[in-house]
């Protein structure tokens, strides 16, 4: 049972590959005749197109009828209908196929320059020669020269002709095409002889027709277009024979079926080396189908309906260059809106980054000034330290002092040598221990607490005693005139009197400096 559904299941999976390709196949059969019967029976030509427009179903398949409708319809100089169809071919190919967008390219292209519109033609070639060098495609970058070389030459500009066309040349020597070499060839000896440089124009020429006689080249319109430019030079330098040989050879090559450019060309030119030569009457012959000719092309007419379908092309193009540009804007907008929503995020952490640095700024000035303050709290203490284990010192000296006196007084009423002896060696003794300077251990304390002071007073006033020195240590403590009397001994006028003379050496007589502020300034100063 599970078999006999595998089978079944096979024989439907290959009926619908094989219906599809059945389709494709005819699709693209239909083409194929359509290709065939173009230059024979138009009325063929259409029902074919029409057969395989039917058969193209998918997206596609659509997109390669108009394609190829688009080449038929211009090797057929229906211009208008030819344009249409490439517009429809790169709706559907536009931002999906670069290879077919390029071949559409290609084929606006052609249009253009064949109706004369050789700016926009020259717009379309320049984007495939783009296009070409991107993908390395020899042929068609070498091919897509040639062109604008021609386009260029349609407009006279015969230096960026000539500049397209020797580049290709260049290409040449490294891409074997004998072909595409007589194309390029052929249009050099083209523009050298309208320049009316003689000798490169045949130059080039014959190079291309010698080309043509030793390569195997299959395509008639490669030698029609040769010899075309051959008999043209030949009339140029007034060579109507050799004109009227090259007039043959490219009448034996020339599609006559129907009208066309190729076709035109030569009845154009025979007409010109009948006329050269004097054969008024087939001059007249001539000019008569060539009439007929350029009138079945009506290229004006079609002119105009390409135009209209150029101008609907070229509104659908504009559309979608306009949504781009929107789309573009809302993209630079969006962009735009989140650049700024960064830039503000960025600005507040960089607030609160500088918040931060600012408060730990803060806490480091408000934590160097509990140390300062600290440290002037001990300094404080020392200095008070200093002051009272001075006054202690003095006090000290003062009882020892006055000891001293009253046993020098008692010794006086002693009337025993040996007493007198005895009482003369405490007296040594208290002497002996009464050596220490109070002094120098004020100025020892003193200098722990301000170590640089006596030295930077020094440096400034040279002239101090060591009174002087002495008495700005002690207003530099805030010890008050009776502190210090008591200190140095003396009554406190005499301390009154050695500040006024201490002032003077000081240079601050006769001015506001408090003697305090300016003596500490000096204790604060490395």
């Amino acid at each position: 049972m599970t078999q006999s559904r595998f089978i079944i299941l096979q024989i439907f999976l290959l009926f619908n590959f094989v219906n599809a390709q059945v389709k494709n196949t005819s699709s693209e059969s239909f083409l194929l005749k359509a290709k065939q019967y173009k230059n024979l029976d138009w009325v063929k030509t259409q029902d074919f197109l029409n057969k395989a427009y039917i058969d193209a179903k998918t997206n596609d398949e659509l997109g390669v009828f108009y394609i190829e409708a688009s080449k038929i319809y211009s090797e057929t100089n229906r211009f208008d209908v030819a344009l249409d169809y490439a517009r429809k071919a790169y709706k559907i190919y536009d931002g999906k196929s670069p290879k077919k967008i390029a071949e559409i390219n290609d084929m606006f292209a052609f249009v253009y320059s064949q109706l004369n519109d050789t700016p926009k033609a020259i717009q379309y070639y320049e984007k495939l020669l783009q296009q070409h060098i991107q993908n390395n495609n020899n042929y068609e970058e070498i091919k897509t020269l040639n062109n604008l070389g021609n386009a260029f030459f349609s407009i006279e500009k015969l230096d960026s002709s000539n500049y397209f066309f020797s580049k290709a040349l260049t290409k040449l020597k490294n891409y074997n095409n004998p072909e595409l070499k007589v194309f390029v060839l052929a249009n050099l000896g083209k523009v050298y002889s309208f320049q009316g440089n003689n000798i490169k124009a045949y130059d080039y020429l014959n190079e291309a027709e010698k080309i043509l006689n030793h390569e195997k080249i299959e395509k008639r319109k490669t030698f029609s277009l040769v010899y075309f430019y051959l008999a043209n030079y030949f009339n140029g330098i007034k060579n109507y024979d050799k004109a009227l040989y090259y007039v043959k050879k490219m009448d034996s090559y020339t599609n006559k079926s129907n009208a066309n450019f190729e076709y035109r060309d030569l009845l154009w030119t025979s007409y010109t080396t009948f006329l050269n030569i004097k054969d008024y009457k087939s001059a007249a012959i001539t000019f008569k189908k060539y009439d007929s000719i350029r009138e079945h092309l009506n290229i004006e007419e079609k002119a105009v309906n390409v135009e209209r379908t150029k101008l609907k092309h070229d509104y659908e193009s504009q559309k979608k260059i306009d949504e781009l540009i929107q789309t573009k804007k809302q993209t630079y907008y969006l962009a735009g809106s989140i650049f700024l929503i960064l830039c503000i995020i960025i600005s507040i952490l960089l607030v609160l980054n500088y918040k931060s640095k600012v408060s730990k700024l803060e806490l480091e000035k408000l934590l160097q000034k509990e140390k300062n303050n600290k440290l002037e709290i001990e300094n404080h203490m020392k200095e008070k330290q200093l002051v009272y284990k001075s006054m202690e010192q003095s006090k000290v000296e003062e009882v020892f002092k006055s000891i001293m006196e009253q046993i020098d007084h008692l010794k006086l009423k002693v009337q025993n040598q040996k007493i007198v002896d005895d009482i003369s060696k405490i007296i040594m003794e208290i002497k002996t221990n009464m050596k220490t300077n109070s002094w120098e251990e004020f100025e020892h304390h003193f200098v722990n607490v301000h170590e640089s002071f006596f030295k930077n007073l020094e440096n400034k006033h040279s002239n101090l005693t060591t009174y002087d020195k002495r008495l700005a240590a002690m207003i530099v403590l805030k010890l008050n005139t009776k502190e210090i009397s008591n200190l140095l001994n003396v009554t406190p006028k005499t301390i009154e009197n050695s500040r006024t003379r201490l002032r003077k050496k000081l240079n601050l007589t006769n001015t506001q400096v408090d003697i305090y502020h300016y003596l500490n300034s000096f204790a604060t100063y490395e």
